[in-house]
Order: C-alpha cells, then structure tokens, then sequence
C-alpha cells in the first residue's frame, strides 16, 4: 500500500502537464523564416532576387541579407560559409514561381546547371499533381526545388 502512495504522490504532477488535446485548442505555430549561411551573402541575395524575383528586404544587419518568400515567410541569408553545402536534393527549399520557363531561361543565360529530382540535365519532370518542377543549386550549393503549376513539360 504503501508503494502505492508513493506512486500517486509522485504521478500527481505529471497530470499538470498540458495534454495533446488541450494542445490541439491552441494556434498552431506558423513558420517565419529559414536561414542559411552563404560564402557571399550578396551574390546569394542577388540570385535569388535575379532568377526568382525574391524582394529583398531591409534589415539592420551588416553580415545579413534577408528575402521575402511570401505568406509572411522571409530567407536570412547569413554571413561565414566557408565550404560547399554537401549535395543532398532530397534536403531542399521548394519555391513556386509563376512561369517556370522564365526561371530555366535565366538559368541557362547565367550558366548555371538545373536537372529534374534524378539528376538528368535540363529536364524538367511533371509532379503527379500537374506541377512542372526543376531542381537547381545556388552559390553555396544548396538545393532549390522550383515549380510552377503551368502542367505541362517544358518544350
């Protein structure tokens, strides 16, 4: 019996903790921003404003460039990168964009390399759901997941 006492004793404060339940009847928390370190915070903040069309917003930050990504979503680009980001396109920021062609022009005018998820160059994939979709790395070498919701492959 005693053992029993000593266990509802020590129980007791658990019950104060907030279950899922009562945590469903709360807000649920939103995203604000993400952050990612570059070698050279403006040639990044310059590509995704140039080939996305990203507005820059201002901030009071020397060592930091932020973009507006829309749906009250901002990218802090932070100083001190010093090596590649590691090559992982299943780890990626995915943007939609209104044309995506637009995207794959700018792309090839600047040289740069875009695939579909495995990897074959300048091939757009079309998603189950009808969205075209292309991946491509910036400066540092992370990797962007950019679609548009034209359905259609690219010609």
């Amino acid at each position: 019996m005693l053992a029993y006492t000593v266990l509802l004793i020590l129980a007791a404060p658990l019950q104060a903790v907030v279950s899922p339940t009562q945590m469903t009847a709360a807000k649920p928390a939103q995203a604000e921003h993400v952050a990612i370190q570059a070698s050279d915070i403006d040639r990044s903040a310059a590509f995704y404003h140039e080939a996305f069309g990203l507005r820059i917003i201002r901030t009071p930050l020397k060592n930091r460039r932020w973009l507006d990504l829309g749906h009250g979503m901002a990218l802090h680009i932070l100083d001190g990168r010093t090596a590649p980001k590691p090559s992982n396109r299943d780890e990626h920021l995915a943007l939609h964009v209104d044309d995506l062609a637009t995207v794959t022009a700018w792309l090839d005018a600047h040289h740069l390399a875009w695939t579909n998820f495995t990897g074959e160059p300048r091939t757009m994939q079309l998603r189950f759901d009808g969205v075209r979709q292309i991946y491509v790395q910036d400066p540092d070498g992370y990797w962007l997941e950019v679609g548009d919701s034209r359905g259609k492959p690219a010609q």
